[in-house]
């Protein structure tokens, strides 16, 4: 029989007690081990004396063990039964707080939004009883909401796939932290086949020239810093493939000349997080280093953004108003419109120009900062690339 209460080495008593003590002592394993008297206040005592007071403490302590058992099984039932009975909407609010550590405000009131479509569409239920039934509804929906943007118009397709696809990255995160047991895969609005829109090197070329030429012209002095801002951030998307938000929240000290980099990185005070950044480091070039080092010398000791307004603040509000402001400019050089200059016009036309000159596609990936292969290819044209190469060998007549 286990002996519960007993002398040590030291004569100290000890009491053991079940590691589970709702299940009670394991076979061939030893309990937890807790001491009920010292050795000098035994001594004090009779053994038989002793081991009576030992035995109430040992009685109060193990109804302390229980009791502390059960509050912590009562709440493990508790959590279990609220985690396979939680909202949808609760569940986007613990989504919330996850998604606030590592995305930009802007993205974490995009994925919410499509989340609020999807309660106000389809209902507030059970998150484990989500099924392919509301997968098919909320598409149904998502087609019959009007645009914002075109009158008489629906919601586009793109549109609607981007709210399927953040439905689809709310159910693995639920999935990731057990909300529910099965990791859905959904039916998406079938996207219409295009080729990527970019522009071609001689029309960056015209677009560099007109920039160039609104530097050359007597306007005020709020006209001069818009083409200024405007041609650095050209400098940048054409030269070390960054994108419009890098641009727009740089710091002038992340340009370290010496090194010959430009460091990338989280801009709390304009609220702006870098994008899942791999290589968060835009080598300078040659030709990008001459023209930082000249447009660096040449600026007023108070300017403190790569797109300073002159005195230490930004020039543009947001991201989104440097690239309003650059297609502006693209019109006004008589380039194509309806192309985003930064994302599609630059960015994707030196990846495209990269990639058909025969850079390595791995290389180009980490230039372009994509953290999958297939992000970078797709941004490669290449049928359009292919018909060049089909065309150009067509025999004279």
């Amino acid at each position: 029989m286990r002996t519960l209460i007993s002398f040590d080495r030291n004569g100290h008593i000890v009491g053991e007690f079940p590691h589970d003590p709702l299940a009670g002592f394991s076979a061939r394993r030893h309990g937890l081990r807790r001491r009920l008297m010292n050795a000098k206040e035994a001594s004090t005592m009779t053994p038989e004396c002793a081991l009576s007071i030992a035995q109430d403490r040992y009685d109060l302590e193990e109804k302390r063990i229980r009791e502390q058992a059960f509050v912590s099984d009562e709440k493990k039932r508790q959590d279990e039964y609220r985690r396979k009975n939680i909202l949808v909407s609760d569940a986007v609010e613990l989504w919330r707080e996850h998604l606030v550590v590592t995305n930009s405000e802007k993205t974490v009131n995009n994925y919410l939004t499509s989340l609020r479509l999807y309660v106000e569409h389809c209902g507030d239920h059970r998150l484990r009883d989500f099924s392919r039934a509301q997968n098919i509804l909320f598409i149904d929906k998502l087609q019959q909401i009007p645009s914002s943007k075109r009158k008489n118009e629906f919601l586009s397709v793109n549109t609607q796939h981007m709210h399927i696809r953040q439905l689809n990255n709310f159910l693995r995160w639920a999935y990731d932290n057990e909300l529910i047991d099965k990791l859905h895969r959904l039916k998406k609005p079938r996207l219409p086949d295009k080729d990527m829109e970019v522009f071609s090197v001689s029309q960056l070329q015209t677009l560099k020239a007109h920039l160039l030429s609104n530097l050359d012209q007597d306007v005020s002095v709020r006209h001069m810093v818009n083409a200024r801002n405007l041609y650095r951030s050209f400098m940048l998307a054409t030269n070390c493939l960054m994108r419009v938000g890098a641009i727009y929240s740089l710091p002038l000290d992340a340009i370290d000349l010496e090194a010959r980099v430009i460091r990338v990185r989280d801009v709390p005070e304009l609220g702006w997080k870098n994008k899942g950044s791999k290589w968060p480091n835009k080598p300078i070039s040659q030709r990008l280093y001459d023209f930082l080092k000249e447009d660096l010398a040449n600026r007023s000791p108070k300017e403190r953004w790569f797109l300073d307004n002159g005195n230490g603040g930004t020039w543009y509000s947001e991201a989104g108003k440097v690239s309003t402001a650059m297609s502006k400019q693209v019109i006004a050089a008589g380039l194509p419109t309806g192309v985003k200059p930064f994302h599609w016009g630059m960015r994707a036309a030196m990846i495209t120009w990269l990639l058909n000159d025969g850079e390595s596609p791995q290389k180009v990936q980490q230039l372009a900062d994509h953290a999958d292969i297939q992000t970078t290819m797709r941004y490669y044209n290449t049928r359009e690339a292919s018909q060049r190469s089909a065309v150009e060998r067509l025999p004279e007549i």
